[in-house]
C-alpha cells in the first residue's frame, strides 16, 4: 500500500509531549499514512519511545541520525517518504484527528499542490488562542496571485498594521511529494537561516501550479508560559540580515523582483522592532540593553531602507520606532518599549 500522506515529526528532547503527538497522529481518520519520526540524537528517553512506537505500528518509520538541527531533520524525513503528500508536525505539538484526511481529500478534489489551514496555539492550561487562518476556501490556480501570496507571506504591504497576516509555517500544510521530489527541494538549516520554513515556502510556491486555502484549524502548537525565558540571545541581528538578503536572492533568481524587496524590508523591521522589545523588556542592565541595541542602530542598513523603503506608508507606532533607530536614540527606545 502506497501511503496517501507521509507525516514527518522531527523529535528532540520532548519526552514529555511525545506520546501526545504521536497518539494525536496515530488515531487519525485517514489511515493510509505513514509517520516517520526523525531522532535528531535526542539525549532523553525519545529514541526508545520512537522504536517502541515502530514495533506496535507498521505505519511507522523511525530514522536515527546525528544532530545537525530541525531543517535537516525535515530533509531526513522527505527522502524517506513515500507518500502521495508530505506532511510536518513538531513533536511536541498535536493535530486534531481528522487533519489529514480533511487536507488530503481537498487536494485531490481540487488537483491542489499545497493546502494551507490555519494555526492556533495551546499552553499548558489548555487554553487555546486562534492565530491565523484563511477567511474563505480559495483556489489559487493563476502563477502571479500564487507570488502574490507568497509576498503576503514574506510580509504584510508597508501600511498594514500587523508585520505579517500569512503564517509562514511549513506544519499547516499538505504538499504534493512530486512537486518536493521534481525540483530536488529540501529545507535550510535554521542554523544558516532562521525562518526556515519561509525560504523553504519561497522554494515551494515558485514551482507549484495550484493552492488551495482552506478556512479550517487543526494543529496546536503548544506553547508553555511558564517556561518562557527572558534570557536573550545577543547574537540575532546578523540572522536578520542574512534572511533578509536570502529572501531578495532567492525571489529574484524565480524572477520575483517587484515588491520583494519592499516585503523583505518590511519583515526585516518587524524582526529588529519585537527583537528590541525583548531586551528592552529583559532583564538585562541598562547597560547591557544599550550594549546590544546601539550596533543595531548603527548598522548602514537603516540608511538604505531610509532611503528606499516607503516610510510615509507606515503606521505612525511603526515610524516612530524607525525614526528613533535611525537617530540611534537608545533612552526613547528603552523608554517607549517600558510603557507598551
Amino acid at each position: 500500500m502506497t501511503p496517501k500522506v507521509s507525516i514527518i515529526v522531527p523529535v528532540y528532547n520532548v519526552e514529555q509531549y511525545l506520546n501526545r503527538c504521536i497518539q494525536s497522529l496515530l488515531n487519525q481518520t485517514l489511515k493510509e499514512i505513514e509517520i516517520i519520526l526523525i531522532d535528531d540524537e535526542s539525549p532523553d528517553n525519545c529514541p526508545q519511545m520512537c522504536d517502541k512506537y515502530a514495533q506496535h505500528d507498521n505505519r511507522i518509520k523511525v530514522v536515527h541520525k546525528k544532530n545537525a538541527g530541525l531543517g535537516m531533520a525535515c530533509n531526513s524525513g522527505i527522502k524517506v517518504a513515500t507518500g502521495d503528500y508530505i506532511a510536518f508536525c513538531d513533536s511536541d505539538d498535536y493535530v486534531d484527528t481528522t487533519m489529514y484526511e480533511t487536507m488530503h481529500k481537498v487536494a485531490v478534489e481540487e488537483q491542489a499542490d499545497i493546502v494551507f489551514t490555519g494555526i492556533q496555539t495551546i499552553n499548558q492550561e489548555k487554553v487555546i488562542t486562534p492565530m491565523s487562518q484563511p477567511k474563505q476556501k480559495e483556489i489559487i490556480c493563476d502563477t502571479k496571485q500564487i507570488q502574490q501570496y507568497l509576498l503576503n507571506m514574506i510580509a504584510s504591504p508597508p501600511s498594514a498594521s500587523n508585520d505579517r497576516e500569512i503564517p509562514m509555517s511549513a506544519k499547516i500544510a499538505l504538499y504534493k511529494r512530486e512537486i518536493i521530489t521534481k525540483n530536488n527541494l529540501l529545507f535550510e538549516s535554521e542554523r544558516i537561516f532562521i525562518s526556515e520554513d519561509l525560504i523553504w515556502h519561497i522554494d515551494i510556491l515558485c514551482n507549484v501550479k495550484c493552492i488551495c486555502l482552506l478556512p479550517q484549524t487543526f494543529y496546536y502548537y503548544y506553547k508553555n508560559i511558564n517556561s518562557l525565558s527572558k534570557k536573550i540571545r545577543k547574537d540575532r541581528f546578523p540572522f536578520f540580515l542574512k534572511i533578509r538578503k536570502e529572501i531578495i536572492r532567492r525571489t529574484k533568481k524565480y524572477g520575483l523582483i517587484d515588491e520583494v524587496s519592499t516585503r523583505a524590508n518590511r519583515m526585516f523591521i518587524g524582526y529588529v522592532r519585537f527583537y528590541i522589545r525583548q531586551i528592552c523588556n529583559s532583564n538585562l542592565t541598562y547597560e547591557e540593553k544599550k550594549g546590544i541595541i546601539i550596533p543595531i542602530c548603527k548598522d548602514e542598513i537603516w540608511e538604505e531602507i531610509w532611503n528606499t523603503y516607503p516610510i510615509n506608508q507606515m503606521p505612525p507606532k511603526h515610524f516612530f520606532m524607525l525614526y528613533l533607530i535611525k537617530h540611534k536614540a537608545f533612552f526613547l527606545i528603552n523608554f517607549v518599549f517600558k510603557l507598551i
